[in-house]
């Protein structure tokens, strides 16, 4: 019977480090979503045979760095649950997105971050009793 319940621990650990690799997966992608929707356009611009001014992907990828890991990483702060928090991350991706490869509204694109930040502090604020 001991023997059972440690199998069932560990099936346990294993089906909850399966789900978080799983999720890491996802929000590594959803990171990168920029970089695939600037190459994306460029791609598509390039057969239809238009000259579409993207970014350079170095450039791209830099702005991704310096916007999705710092919102990654405040939203692994906010407290919900992690569907919550993709939506959320979903929605600023798709704002960053549109302000910094569709339209060259650059400064507009790291908007997101003032209001997750104020989120962030207000929550540690009230947790540290």
């Amino acid at each position: 019977m001991d023997a059972l319940k440690k199998l069932q621990e560990r099936n346990n650990k294993h089906s909850n480090h399966k789900r978080n690799s799983i999720w890491s997966v996802v929000w590594g992608l959803c990171l990168l979503s920029p970089l695939f929707v600037s190459s994306g356009l460029e791609f598509y611009h390039s057969f239809k045979g238009l000259t579409f001014e993207a970014l350079h992907p170095a450039v791209v990828l830099l702005a991704i760095f310096g916007f999705g890991f710092p919102l990654a990483f405040m939203g692994d702060l906010i407290l919900l649950n992690r569907p919550a928090k993709f939506l959320l991350l979903v929605i600023a991706e798709c704002w960053f997105i549109w302000f910094w490869v569709v339209t060259p509204l650059s400064w507009l694109a790291f908007l997101p971050l003032v209001p997750t930040y104020i989120w962030v502090k207000i929550q540690l604020s009230k947790n540290k009793l």
